[in-house]
């Protein structure tokens, strides 16, 4: 068998674990990585849970680390078009490879394991494998009960709590804050982004158990917005306890919602590394990158992906394009079905100028015929194909000077992408987050 071939088997043997569902609970990875030696012990994590952002700051802290030299991991997740993408070590993925042997070291322990528990207990292998100082570490779902969270991190940060997987995480915020304060830790320092007022009181009550330490945007940090454009964000960063003049710096990720981000970032990249130096923050921020976050894809026609998938998410998409353009979008959208499908459309029917609903090829993405069932009054079109819905949204673009934002999903993205020629292996299988 080729390496290959071998690859795509276990790949697909690892995705049937979706049929697992998601089950809640830290026993069967806590069982597992103490037969596999802890290698979650063999690295200083820093965990990051919350709805929205979470990527953009794990990416942050990420390359900022990087940039100082330290060997470093990251975790994410989903991928946007290959498995690969979810495990980095000092910027470059995981190989097929390797993810062949890890499946097949793990394989013997794994048969209650979930598809998720499966790839984190994966990337904590091959994080100890490489010798890698920190791990930047992105909750998959909530935080309490995720598979993540069985490290005690150096600092947990808290990226913007909203209403999302409210069939896992409860029906409103407060609940939904409970399970994403569950990483924090006995006495380590909780980072978090300006929160509703509901979300931040159960942090800080966590905390307070815990005596652990907050540090809030808008509070103990903040940053200014000095520019704004298609290219990305020029702002100035300040903090207390720092013994230093406001920074000023740049980051190659647009969008108002992105300088909350970065200030997440860095307030939590210093804390944990008080030896950071000014110039190497000012270039890692430069080299930051991340697809799917108000990518533009293309300038001539503007083209943007945004894998927004939740009305917060929405609402902040929206906030954004209006700071980039006076131009309004032509949308191709499609979603999952456990998602709120009409708060989302609800936050750009009076900015749209036309909206294109598609269907993902992924089993969890909303059909039309439930789509029908309470807002396809607020679509224009229905393309059944995803690159079919992005030539009409294209070709309505070209007719009538307007913009393509394509959003919804990370699903949607990966196979748009795909399309227009990211390399991509496995793509249309994920698990169910």
């Amino acid at each position: 068998m080729t390496e290959t071939k071998k690859y795509k088997e276990l790949i697909n043997e690892l995705y049937r674990k979706r049929t697992n569902g998601i089950k809640f609970g830290l026993e069967r990875v806590f069982s597992v990585l103490e037969k596999l030696g802890n290698p979650h012990q063999s690295f200083k994590s820093i965990h990051i849970a919350g709805t929205n952002g979470k990527g953009s700051v794990s990416k942050i802290i990420y390359t900022l680390l990087r940039t100082h030299g330290l060997n470093t991991g990251l975790f994410t997740s989903p991928h946007l078009t290959r498995f690969t993408e979810r495990i980095i070590v000092n910027d470059r993925e995981i190989s097929e490879d390797e993810v062949v042997r890890l499946i097949e070291k793990i394989k013997p322990f794994a048969e209650e394991l979930t598809f998720f528990e499966y790839v984190t207990i994966m990337a904590f292998l091959y994080f100890k494998e490489k010798n890698i100082e920190y791990a930047v570490l992105e909750t998959g779902m909530g935080g309490r009960l995720d598979a993540t969270n069985v490290v005690t991190p150096v600092i947990s940060v808290i990226t913007s709590i909203g209403l999302d997987h409210q069939d896992f995480l409860g029906a409103d915020i407060s609940s939904i804050a409970r399970e994403k304060a569950g990483i924090i830790k006995k006495g380590v320092p909780v980072v978090t982004s300006k929160q509703n007022p509901y979300a931040e009181q159960e942090i800080y009550k966590k905390a307070s158990e815990l005596g652990c330490s907050v540090f809030t945007y808008g509070k103990e940090f903040s940053a200014e917005l000095k520019s704004i454009d298609l290219d990305g964000i020029s702002f100035v960063f300040q903090a207390s306890g720092f013994k230093i003049q406001p920074l000023a710096l740049f980051l190659p990720l647009t969008g108002p919602h992105q300088l909350e981000n970065a200030s997440v970032g860095l307030k939590a990249f210093m804390s944990v590394y008080p030896q950071w130096n000014e110039n190497f923050i000012k270039e890692g921020l430069k080299n930051v990158r991340l697809q799917g976050r108000l990518e533009v894809v293309s300038k001539q026609p503007l083209i943007i992906f945004d894998i927004a998938h939740n009305p917060p998410a929405a609402e902040a998409l929206v906030k954004s394009l209006k700071a980039l353009t006076d131009e309004r979008p032509v949308i191709v959208f499609g979603m999952m079905r456990d998602k709120d499908v009409s708060g989302f459309i609800d936050c750009f029917k009076t900015y749209a100028h036309k909206i294109i609903f598609t269907v993902p090829h992924y089993e969890r993405a909303i059909t039309y015929e439930e789509l029908n069932q309470n807002c396809t009054s607020m679509i224009d079109f229905f393309v059944p194909n995803p690159t079919e819905a992005f030539k009409k949204g294209l070709s309505i673009c070209k007719n009538n000077h307007k913009f393509l934002l394509c959003t919804g999903s990370t699903y949607l993205i990966g196979e748009l992408k795909e399309y227009l020629g990211e390399k991509t292996l496995h793509r249309r299988l994920g698990e169910l987050t």
